[in-house]
């Protein structure tokens, strides 16, 4: 389903709860839902496509649910959800994580794993459902597997909340062509708050550092860990030391940062008078061939079939 919106409210008081059960299952991922069918259901519904990824915007009675291994093996792809809470409470429990959500609140859960969650009260609430390999492709450096919270009051954590319900007011008149392109910034910010994280004391600030310089030198051909660890007067080895508390070495980050960049180019119209091979070498690839095997092996799609299905 590309776009679109749905309410219970024209429906009788009797099917609201059924009919709600069968719309949240068709538009998100599958669940059990167990909704209270004693009084009317008031449910609200808005989704949109936006490029690979898929927004939905809900407003709901309480409710709640489990995607169990049934419900998980029933899913097709691979995805993670980038969930926000705009008003009321919602409690979630994934794994060893069981966190409840209040207004400003955001969780990232895991699609491949089982979760159950339980509303209680009046709930309104926006998911942006997003494929994995477009989320590690987007430069996110920890074991992305079950449930974790960010902070969405404050720093980076609060653009991402901001942003993401922006993208839930504005989706219904953003453009076909930008879809794909307005995903990927919030996808891209998602990147960034899990991307490696520094560490206290002297070696976190290093690592931050270092983290910057890279990513203003993405578009250096000549970006090489041992040019990084020069630029900081450490050997390699120390570099690598230093690095390896992130989770991932420093040549995967900086490839992945540069695949987000380039995914993010082609998407975007403002560029489509450069070849694949010309957004490659903007950001420091020197081999086409390579960058277009990298970015097929990050997002499972070839550079130049990405493009065409951004048009």
């Amino acid at each position: 389903m590309l776009a679109g919106a749905w309410t219970t409210a024209s429906l009788p008081a009797g099917v609201r709860a059924e009919a709600a059960r069968a719309m949240l299952n068709e538009v998100h991922l599958p669940w059990t839902l167990r909704l209270r069918d004693r009084e009317p259901y008031d449910c609200r519904l808005a989704w949109r496509a936006l490029g690979g990824c898929s927004l939905i915007a809900c407003s709901s009675s309480p409710l709640a649910g489990s995607r169990e291994r049934r419900e998980i093996a029933r899913t097709e792809g691979d995805y993670f959800g980038l969930l926000h809470v705009l008003s009321g409470r919602e409690r979630v429990r994934q794994g060893d994580t069981s966190v409840v959500l209040g207004p400003g609140d955001l969780l990232v859960w895991d699609g491949t794993r089982p979760l159950d969650f339980a509303v209680d009260t009046a709930l309104h609430k926006v998911t942006l459902l997003i494929p994995r390999k477009h989320l590690a492709g987007a430069g996110a450096g920890r074991d992305l597997t079950g449930a974790f919270r960010l902070d969405g009051h404050s720093g980076l954590g609060a653009l991402l909340a901001n942003q993401l319900a922006a993208l839930a007011r504005l989706a219904p008149g953003i453009p076909v062509t930008d879809a794909p392109l307005a995903a990927d910034l919030v996808v891209d910010l998602l990147g960034r708050l899990l991307a490696p994280a520094a560490a206290p004391g002297h070696t976190g600030d290093l690592l931050a550092r270092i983290l910057a310089h890279v990513e203003n030198r993405l578009d250096d051909s000549e970006l090489t860990p041992s040019r990084v660890a020069a630029a900081f007067g450490i050997t390699p080895r120390y570099l690598h030391m230093v690095f390896a508390a992130s989770g991932a070495t420093l040549a995967v980050h900086i490839r992945a940062r540069r695949l987000a960049r380039m995914r993010r180019d082609l998407a975007d119209p403002r560029f489509a008078h450069l070849s694949v091979t010309g957004i490659a070498l903007r950001w420091g690839f020197n081999d086409s061939a390579h960058a277009s095997r990298a970015f097929r092996a990050a997002y499972g799609v070839s550079p130049s079939a990405f493009r065409a299905s951004r048009r």
